[in-house]
Formats: C-alpha cells, structure tokens, sequence
C-alpha cells in the first residue's frame, strides 16, 4: 500500500513584506516601528516574540500597553494566533507559554511609578504597543534596567507607535530626528543602539485587501495634519 504525501505545514501568520520583515530581522536592540494607523504594529510586535522566544528556549518577554483596557485588544489578537503555534495561557499569570518554554507577560503600565513594581525582574525582550500614549519616557527608561540574561540571549526592546498622542514629541527627538529612517544610530546619551522603522497603512496589504474602505474613515476621524501623518 503507497504511502501518502505528508501534510504540509500550516503557516498560521507571516510577516508581510516590507517593515515587517524588516522588523523580525532587525538586529538593532532598540526599534521603534510605526508612523501610521494600520501599519500592522501590534501584529509585528508579537511576531517579533515569536520569532524571539522560539529561536531562544525559556526566554523571558514581557509586552505592555498604557492601560488595562488597551491592553485587552493585544490580548484579542495573542488569542487569535497563539494557540495555532501550540501556545497556551496561563491565565493566574497573564502569561503566554510557547511549546519551547519561552514565555510572554501580558501588562499594564499606567504610571512612571508602576515601572518600578518590576524592578528585580529579568527579561531578554520587552515589548510596548502605543508608547506614544505614554506622555514621558522615564517608566520606559527604569525598564531597561529588567534586560539582563544570564544566558547569553540578546536582550531588545520593541516598540511600537502612531504619530501624535502625548509622547509624540519625546518619541521624534529619541527616534526619528537623530537619523533617517531604517539607519541604525547611536545613542551616546543612553549608550543604545536604535533605529526608526516606519510603516504605513499601505504596507499591510491585508488590511487594505479585506477592508478597503478602511483610508476614508481614517481620512474622516481627525484633523487634516494628523490625518497626513497617519496615513
């Protein structure tokens, strides 16, 4: 009796091409990637664990967003795609668990002074979605003090904005002026590699393909400058 074909592999999500490839093969240890609405931030961000945790064993990560309930839309997509790559959530811990022991926390940091309830934690990769929602960059900074490993893993932070909200300004000095988009630079203030990664609402295909109508209702939700700098 012949044997059967084997079943191909399902991929449950890729990056597509442009800044998000861009981003899960970035080396650069501090990214920030945005610069519009719909640019399929939050899916890079958690592609890029992904793509983290599963090259490292039992790595640590840790994603925030300003607030519980902004934090609940991260958790909506982590739901969608997680459990199709055999994560399971720990629910006690708002933790993801990839099949490899790498694991994700799912947080909120509404403070500066939150930031320091995880002073003593240790993590290869930290994640937050929005940061331009944050007004000051100080919570941010003491949460550099958590990337340490004891095992050799590369530690990054990964960031993700829109233009405008109360940290615009903090986030075009440290990210966007110092060099032009897509040029790693250094940060001699903060001894930090980074690098700007901008996308925009025409890099995810996806969206535009299944929601086409999605541009005149960003064209109709704000100021004319702001509409610009979203699209």
């Amino acid at each position: 009796m012949g044997q059967s074909a084997p079943e191909k592999p399902r991929v449950a999500w890729s990056p597509q091409p442009g800044p998000q490839t861009a981003l899960l093969q970035c080396p650069v240890p501090d990214v920030l990637f945005g610069g519009a609405r719909g640019g399929g931030k939050t899916d890079a961000l958690l592609g890029d664990f992904v793509r983290h945790g599963g090259t490292y064993p039992k790595a640590r990560g840790v994603i925030f967003r300003r607030s519980m309930p902004e934090l609940e839309e991260v958790q909506r997509r982590a739901r969608e795609l997680f459990p199709l790559i055999g994560a399971r959530w720990i629910a006690g811990a708002r933790t993801w668990e990839l099949p490899n022991g790498s694991t994700l926390k799912m947080r909120w940091l509404e403070r500066e002074q939150d930031a320091d309830r995880y002073q003593g934690h240790s993590y290869h990769w930290v994640g937050l979605d929005e940061v331009g929602t944050w007004p000051t960059p100080e919570g941010i900074d003491k949460l550099r003090s958590t990337m340490r490993s004891a095992e050799g893993y590369p530690c990054v932070m990964r960031l993700t904005a829109n233009p405008g909200g109360p940290g615009h300004e903090w986030l075009k000095a440290r990210y966007v002026d110092p060099a032009p988009p897509m040029t790693p630079f250094y940060d001699e203030e903060r001894k930090a590699w980074r690098v700007f990664i901008p996308s925009r609402l025409q890099d995810n295909r996806a969206l535009l393909d299944n929601d086409p109508g999605y541009i005149d209702r960003i064209r109709s939700s704000g100021p004319a400058w702001l509409v610009r700098a979203w699209l």
